[in-house]
């Protein structure tokens, strides 16, 4: 089983920009590596920003072992933050690429070895994730043309656009954004027993709780956590 911790996504997706060359624009392979469009530069930023915070994740993780000198695991951490800082969108890739160099590779996956023994997280499966995707972004378009009062609406997509955004940044954030955005949307149930309520009456309503309480599951089966249950 593979399994995901912070240090395992930030290694993966350094070694898939390895995998191009120095002359490419580093724009164009940010865009390619954490799935943004051309041209959306407010989500490539703030992708690109998720990705070099797992640097301060992995820390959290590292110290919150006992007996372990976190130190030793961390020599990778300076050349990151730099290749990070002097990372010019409108250059070369070579800019950063030539700062991680097999030291910080190594480094890494020794991080992420023992973190995975530790702290082991399973990945959702990429079937799990484009079905959640998919069932989401319909849900969305079925609930605005709806009669739901609008608070339940604003809501619900509200609620479903969050999974969306999880499942399309899993590969940075892994499966307990997917969870998070789960969780909130049980708690807001709880609170609001109104948007509950509207599921015995309205399909669209009972369609959302239905969808909620499916990724639950899958995510519950993967990961091994327990999740809420619907309301």
């Amino acid at each position: 089983m593979q399994l995901d911790n912070p240090a395992a996504r930030l290694l993966s997706i350094l070694e898939k920009g390895l995998e191009y060359r120095d002359g490419h624009n580093c724009r164009e392979v940010w865009c390619e590596l954490l799935n943004v469009k051309a041209g959306d530069n407010a989500t490539l930023m703030g992708r690109i920003g998720k990705v070099m915070s797992l640097s301060t994740d992995i820390v959290e993780s590292l110290n919150n072992i006992g007996g372990v000198k976190v130190e030793r695991y961390l020599h990778w951490v300076d050349p990151v933050e730099r290749a990070f800082i002097q990372n010019n969108l409108n250059g070369q890739w070579k800019g950063f690429r030539e700062q991680i160099n097999s030291h910080v590779i190594n480094y890494l996956s020794m991080t992420s070895d023992l973190l995975s023994h530790k702290y082991p997280q399973p990945i959702l499966e990429e079937g799990s994730l484009n079905s959640i995707l998919k069932n989401s972004r319909e849900l969305i378009d079925e609930v605005r043309q709806s009669d739901l009062p609008e608070n339940i609406k604003e809501f619900m997509i509200k609620q479903l656009h969050r999974i969306c955004l999880a499942v399309e940044e899993h590969s940075i954030s892994g499966s307990e954004s997917v969870s998070s955005a789960v969780e909130s949307a049980f708690g807001y149930g709880v609170l609001h027993a109104e948007a509950v309520e509207a599921a015995k009456s309205n399909l669209v309503a009972k369609k959302f709780w239905q969808n909620m309480a499916n990724i639950a599951l899958v995510v519950s089966i993967s990961t091994g956590v327990q999740q809420l249950a619907p309301p």
